[in-house]
C-alpha cells in the first residue's frame, strides 16, 4: 500500500507558487508578449488572487528580472558547453562543426526560452531586452576568442573577428529557432550552412 503524500508545509506552498506565477508569466510572454503581461493575467492563470501576486513579488518587473536571469542562466550554460569541442582539439575544422551541433541542438531543447530571448533582444528599455543583449554580447565576445584560434583567421583584426562572431551567433540562433519550430528538418544541412558560412566571412574579411 503507497504512502499517502505528506502536505506542503507552508514555506513549500510558498515556493511552488512563485513557481506557477513564473511558469504562467512565461506562458503570457509566449503566447500574447510583453503587453499582454499584466499581475492580473499571471494570477488569473495560476489561479489565485491578485494580491498573492504581491506576497511574491513587489511589482512585475521583479518578476521579469528574475524570469530574465533564469532564462539568460540556462542558455548561457547551453550554449557556453557547445565551445567545449573547440579547446585544444587537433582538427579544428571538424571540432568547429560539432559545436555548431551542440549550439543549435541547445536552441532546439530551449526553444522557448530562445523564442522569448529573441524577441526581446531589441528592446533596449526593458528588463528582458537588458538580459537579452548581454547574454548575445556574452557568448558573442567569448566567441571571438574561439575563432581567433581557428588557423585560417591569422591576421584579422579584433573588430573583423567581432564582426565575424556577430555573424555566426545570429546564425546559430536563428537556424536553431528554424529547427525547432521544423521550418527547416536537416541538421547536418544547418551544420554545413554555419561551416561554410564562417568561413565565407573570415574569407571575405581584407588582411593587412
Amino acid at each position: 500500500m503507497s504512502q499517502l503524500a505528506r502536505p506542503l508545509s507552508r514555506q513549500e506552498a510558498k515556493l511552488v507558487t512563485r513557481q506557477r506565477l513564473l511558469q504562467a508569466a512565461m506562458s503570457i510572454l509566449l503566447e500574447k508578449g510583453r503587453e499582454a503581461l499584466t499581475t492580473g493575467a499571471v494570477t488569473r492563470i495560476v489561479g489565485v488572487a491578485q494580491p498573492t501576486f504581491y506576497v511574491h513579488f513587489p511589482d512585475m518587473e521583479t518578476l521579469l528580472e528574475e524570469l530574465a536571469t533564469d532564462i539568460v542562466d540556462k542558455l548561457r550554460k547551453s550554449l557556453r558547453e557547445a565551445r567545449q569541442p573547440l579547446r585544444g582539439a587537433p582538427d579544428v575544422v571538424a571540432a568547429s562543426r560539432e559545436s555548431f551541433r551542440i549550439s543549435i541542438r541547445a536552441c532546439i531543447e530551449h526553444e522557448d526560452l530562445l523564442r522569448v530571448f529573441l524577441s526581446e533582444q531589441y528592446r533596449p528599455a526593458s528588463t528582458l531586452g537588458v538580459c537579452a543583449q548581454t547574454l548575445f554580447s556574452e557568448i558573442r565576445d567569448e566567441l571571438v576568442a574561439d575563432v581567433a584560434e581557428l588557423p585560417f583567421t591569422a591576421g584579422l583584426k579584433p573588430d573583423q573577428l567581432t564582426l565575424i562572431a556577430e555573424g555566426i551567433v545570429s546564425l546559430i540562433l536563428q537556424f536553431g529557432l528554424a529547427l525547432a519550430e521544423k521550418r527547416q528538418t536537416d541538421e547536418e544541412a544547418v551544420v554545413n550552412l554555419l561551416a561554410h558560412a564562417t568561413m565565407a566571412l573570415v574569407m571575405s574579411m581584407p588582411r593587412g
